[in-house]
């Protein structure tokens, strides 16, 4: 196994020496503009920067390729490579336009000990409309599934996604016949909507222009990309980790109600007086992590 992640780690060097990739970013969301704002309204904050030493990161693993580049993903392990792990694919966030993989490194290595976690880059709206991002996570999860280099114990796969991460997460959490092959057995979604055309869905321009038009003018996708509309008895067990703000619960409960219908495991938790990206900060970071792997221990 060590020797594989060895040639894992060299493949991954030959990719960022020859890799040149133009790609069109919207760097609006960012982890120190968003602390600058956040702290603003809450003084007491502080970004959450857990980082140990212990854990193996490979950075910029490819692992698609598009008409125009090379998508890659980042890989968080743990030190023993003698056992199989499961495996948490990480979707980060940004309003489907903006964001990247690197926001999800704290996250990733808190989590890391107990799984091997891959932050996986997807196509944002400035490259490509919906369903591109879909079906590179589809990809990243059919990647993991296929790999012998790293020590994923493929039966057990979980996707978890902040803000339109976490409606992505939920998506693919569906496992609807358009990603049967790429099953996860679990979700967790932080703050994502699940419902773009909904009573409690506040969604506008950004999720139009990812969406390649209005509602008025692109009901079928903006259908696709609502996980409430597409829970079926395959859905994944999920676990809803919510700030205080009531848009970015959007179609949570009826996606439960839905849920529970058919049978299906869910859990919920919204952490008070906090802001929409609580995830990135003291109090509420330890908390959530703690919730995610108890969650995790019990479903995966």
């Amino acid at each position: 196994m060590k020797v594989r992640i060895l040639l894992l780690i060299l493949n991954s060097l030959c990719f960022l020496l020859h890799a040149q990739e133009i790609v069109k970013v919207d760097s609006s969301f960012t982890l120190q503009g968003t602390f600058a704002k956040e702290s603003k309204k809450r003084p007491y904050i502080t970004l959450a920067e857990k980082v140990d030493n212990t854990v193996l990161t490979i950075r910029q693993i490819p692992y698609k390729k598009t008409d125009d580049r090379i998508l890659s993903l980042d890989a968080y392990l743990p030190q023993n490579f003698d056992t199989r792990y499961p495996c948490l694919i990480l979707v980060h966030g940004g309003g489907w336009r903006s964001g990247n993989k690197e926001m999800m490194a704290t996250m990733a290595n808190a989590l890391a000990h107990q799984f091997v976690v891959l932050s996986v880059e997807y196509r944002l709206s400035l490259e490509a409309k919906f369903p591109a991002a879909y079906t590179d996570l589809i990809d990243a999860v059919l990647w993991a599934k296929s790999q012998k280099q790293l020590p994923i114990d493929t039966a057990r796969i979980a996707v978890i996604g902040t803000s339109s991460g976490g409606q992505l997460a939920s998506l693919l959490g569906t496992n609807s016949d358009a990603n049967k092959k790429a099953y996860v057995q679990a979700v967790v979604n932080i703050d994502g909507i699940v419902a773009f055309n909904h009573p409690e869905s506040e969604e506008g321009e950004m999720a139009s222009f990812w969406l390649g038009g209005t509602y008025d003018q692109e009901p079928a996708q903006w259908e696709k990309a609502s996980p409430l509309y597409q829970v079926n008895i395959s859905t994944a067990k999920t676990l809803f980790l919510n700030s205080s703000i009531p848009r970015f619960h959007a179609g949570r409960d009826d996606m439960i109600r839905k849920m529970h219908d058919l049978g299906i495991y869910t859990e919920v938790c919204a952490f008070e007086d906090s802001p929409h990206t609580f995830w990135f900060f003291n109090p509420w970071f330890q908390p959530m992590i703690d919730k995610i792997i108890t969650f995790l221990h019990k479903n995966l």
